[in-house]
């Protein structure tokens, strides 16, 4: 894929850096140490792609410059702006978007990422160019929003970075994974991208497993062939079928009975199942990520849920913390909802009022991320005035929530509770854990090893 790409940076070690990198793949590469010489190649050669540094010599925090730059340039020009920001610099980061940037990434960046992004913005565009010129940034926008639900508003954090890391890393094996953590996690767009950072080839599907009554599980899942009862009056795939050679999301997978257990198990210990209706035995070749709420070591000690199929499951396993943990998102998150609602209903985007964004910040969101976007999409649709005011905002009535008394339990689940909740704060760091519980490492490794909980 050839395309030609401006790394505008005020850094020569930067513009080197992505020069080798981007170079090596096959792109021309231009170079600007300053906005005014970026204008300046901008106008005089065909740039498909800049990677655009925020902050300059005069301007090493606020990135004014650089947004400067960007509403100047990015309505302008026919190339596609990508922005490069720190860590820390998770609101620019979001001003940069608002802007006019189609992308951003951190510094210090993970080099098989820079060229995702950059070759998958290549291919946006070659894809806008088949279409009719007069609608070319709004097919890149629609092709944007649909190719990249999940990068879009997942990994804002230090530690949803963290996380991301991680799951690139698991996403290029076989290996099964089960994702945890409160309803409107985000999960299921979690689950997507996990597929589609894989190499798998097949479909992405996607079965509320809390969603299929007992009767019909077998059919939903193995499919069933013409007659096999009263009402299939033709043959039906099932979802292990569906998913051949690509990745099945079981969500809510706590949800299952005991024998919807027993017959999942079974296709995972030997791949084998049977259509309803059929002696044909057939053979599952999909990935498997699996998603829950439930507290699946409580169902085990229960008797509700099979310690060996929980162990099929959970090859790797991960935490999804709630946004009440993450904090520092939930305005930017705020933000890029507010900007996609007002796009799909048609209407100008609005900023938070100091006050609206003081109690958001100060709001418990039970219903997290899916909670977050639901409220801003009713705030762009009842604002009137300039700015989105706190009475705009839907919180929920009981004001108690995150005072309201804990759920009882004993203190053996408390306590285990408390060690995953500090394990994740700190991803996986046992000596932070323990600091974060006020006790001793060693305290903390024996209760590991008591209740069995493992870390990565």
């Amino acid at each position: 894929m050839q395309g030609s790409i401006l790394i505008v940076d005020d850094k020569a070690d930067i513009r080197l850096s992505l020069q080798f990198l981007l170079k090596n793949h096959g792109f021309t590469i231009f170079q600007s140490s300053s906005l005014d010489c970026a204008a300046k190649q901008l106008n005089a050669n065909d740039i498909d792609i800049v990677l655009l540094d925020m902050n300059y010599e005069f301007d090493t925090t606020s990135g004014d410059e650089g947004l400067s730059f960007l509403s100047q340039y990015a309505s302008q020009s026919s190339a596609t702006f990508i922005a490069m920001t720190a860590w820390s610099s998770v609101e620019l980061a979001v001003e940069a978007m608002q802007c006019g940037a189609k992308d951003f990434f951190a510094k210090p960046w993970d080099n098989h990422a820079v060229v995702t992004m950059v070759k998958k913005h290549l291919g946006l565009k070659q894809i806008a160019a088949k279409q009719q010129p007069a609608s070319s940034q709004q097919t890149i926008a629609k092709i944007a929003s649909n190719v990249e639900p999940a990068e879009a508003f997942l990994w804002l954090s230090p530690t949803m970075q963290t996380l991301k890391s991680q799951l690139d890393r698991i996403a290029k094996t076989k290996a099964n994974i089960l994702l945890r953590g409160e309803n409107g996690t985000g999960k299921s767009q979690i689950a997507n991208y996990i597929h589609q950072q894989s190499n798998i080839k097949g479909n992405f599907v996607s079965t509320n497993m809390a969603a299929i009554p007992e009767s019909l599980f077998e059919s939903e899942m193995f499919g069933h062939v013409k007659g096999a009862f009263t009402d299939a009056k033709q043959d039906r795939q099932g979802r292990f079928s569906m998913a051949e050679q690509g990745t099945l999301f079981l969500d809510e997978v706590g949800t299952l009975t005991e024998p919807q257990q027993a017959k999942l198990l079974r296709v995972l210990e030997t791949g084998e199942y049977e259509a309803v209706g059929s002696s044909k035995t057939q053979h599952a070749s999909c990935r498997i990520i699996s998603a829950t709420n439930a507290d699946l070591e409580s169902q085990q000690q229960a008797g509700q849920f099979r310690s060996d199929l929980y162990f099929r499951l959970n090859t790797m396993e991960f935490e999804i913390p709630p946004l009440r943990l993450r904090r520092t998102e939930i305005i930017p998150l705020a933000d890029f909802f507010i900007q996609k609602h007002a796009m799909a209903y048609g209407l100008d985007v609005k900023p938070l009022s100091h006050a609206a964004q003081t109690r958001l910040q100060s709001y418990a969101f039970p219903g997290n991320i899916r909670e977050l976007s639901h409220m801003m999409e009713r705030a762009i649709l009842l604002c009137d005035g300039t700015e989105i005011e706190q009475s705009a905002l839907s919180f929920k009535s009981v004001a108690t929530t995150e005072q309201s008394e804990p759920e009882m339990m004993t203190l053996d689940q408390a306590e285990q509770k408390l060690i995953k909740m500090a394990l994740c704060q700190c991803h996986d760091n046992v000596e932070d854990a323990a600091v974060l519980l006020g006790i001793s490492k060693s305290a903390l490794y024996r209760r590991l090893d008591k209740f069995d909980i493992k870390t990565r």
